[in-house]
């Protein structure tokens, strides 16, 4: 009986988490997902409305690695908590202000207060799962994202037609508030503030010291890092423009447009089944990474393609789709699978709050820079970028894996 009980709070804890995470990416794309309404709303340029995702997502990749650091002294059900209810304060504010110049800095603060959340519910993961549900909070977790972009992007669109957009950050603010609310009296019944000490690593004995265990995990991190930015550089990018692309290249009304980028965070979902699937065969998180940066290059050059003809719009967005869900992947081994898997080499909330800072470092550049690029340029222009960091990212992956494996067989 105590170990069904123990199963029930091992489930609710991982779809609390889920919950937590869910929300907060609802309150977190509420501005991106009606940027196509906020730019003639407010008679600004695209530069402009990126630059508001700029100062959100510079905010939350500082504090992702700051939070890092520091989220092992936090008290994680207070931390938790008033990150949900500032973001949700911030949320509401957007939807009366009038002034677009004070936006920017609402957002900024909503970036910091969300920025302590992934690192701690990593934290929290690693102390409270076994080995064996380990895996299912990867696969939990690693659904969140593309579940609250669903949402949100589906509130936009709707709302878009039938009312206002932002009853987005309305219903946004709310939905995090009612979650902060289940965390803070659901917290201390499902976590008993026992700690669960995980299985020694295959690759990392418990009889190394663990000063090695750290150095010997240092260049996967790091290669790592450099992948982080290049796929929110260009997941982010996707999501934040492609309902801009289909309005300019097909002339699509605003609610189509945005209905159809629905698609993207759907097959992103499949993202996470697809990554857990490829890392069970390749054994190896760079090869992983690589493969899927590769599968995507090969379509991003067919969309560039497709939007340079203004043709087949069915198949530009089912393309779209699918290089969410490879994005999508590649975010959850970087995001979710590594920091777990490597809970033994340390805090895994910091090994989280460094990947997902490094994430953000390249939404950062995504949201302002892909912007300008398409305002200077055009979105071919867009593309061509795209398709260099990915071709980059391929070399310096296949080059570390290839190192790598004659360094093991130098060693054999």
């Amino acid at each position: 009986m105590k170990n069904t009980t123990n199963k029930r709070k091992v489930y609710l804890l991982i779809a609390l988490c889920w919950m937590v995470y869910t929300c907060s990416y609802i309150g977190k794309l509420s501005y991106n997902a009606n940027i196509v309404q906020i730019g003639p709303a407010f008679g600004v340029t695209k530069d402009e409305c990126g630059m508001v995702s700029s100062f959100f997502f510079f905010a939350y990749g500082i504090g992702q690695v700051l939070n890092g650091f520091l989220c092992k002294r936090y008290n994680i059900k207070y931390v938790i908590f008033g990150s949900l209810t500032v973001a949700s304060a911030m949320n509401f504010l957007v939807t009366v202000i009038d002034n677009f110049a004070l936006i920017k800095y609402i957002w900024l603060i909503n970036g910091i207060a969300m920025s302590f959340l992934w690192t701690s519910l990593i934290r929290l993961l690693s102390e409270q799962m076994h080995d064996e549900d380990m895996n299912k909070a990867i696969i939990a977790m690693g659904t969140t994202v593309a579940t609250g972009t669903f949402i949100v992007y589906g509130m936009s669109a709707l709302f878009s037609v039938i009312a206002d957009f932002r009853l987005t950050f309305i219903v946004a603010a709310s939905a995090m508030l009612i979650v902060a609310l289940v965390w803070l009296f659901s917290f201390n019944g499902l976590t008993n503030g026992e700690v669960v000490k995980s299985a020694p690593a295959t690759e990392h004995p418990a009889h190394i010291p663990e000063k090695a265990k750290h150095t010997s995990a240092l260049p996967l991190i790091s290669v790592l890092a450099f992948f982080a930015v290049a796929n929110n550089f260009t997941k982010d990018g996707l999501t934040a423009w492609t309902p801009d692309i289909l309005k300019n290249t097909y002339s699509t009304p605003d609610w189509l447009s945005i209905l159809l980028t629905l698609l993207l965070p759907t097959l992103a979902i499949l993202g996470t089944v697809v990554a857990v699937n490829l890392q069970k065969r390749t054994k190896n998180f760079v090869l992983s990474v690589t493969l899927l940066f590769a599968v995507s290059t090969i379509l991003t050059c067919l969309v560039l393609w497709l939007i340079s003809t203004s043709s087949y719009l069915v198949v530009t967005v089912a393309i779209f789709g699918i290089v969410s869900c490879l994005m999508a992947g590649v975010n959850n081994i970087i995001t979710s699978m590594v920091p777990l898997s490597l809970r033994e080499n340390g805090n895994s909330g910091k090994i989280a709050g460094i990947l997902n800072g490094f994430s953000y470092l390249g939404s950062t550049i995504s949201s302002y820079g892909l912007g300008l690029i398409a305002e200077t340029f055009d979105w071919i222009a867009v593309f061509v970028t795209l398709i260099g960091v990915s071709i980059f990212v391929i070399c310096i992956g296949g080059t570390f894996v290839i190192v790598k494996k004659a360094k093991e067989t130098v060693v054999n």
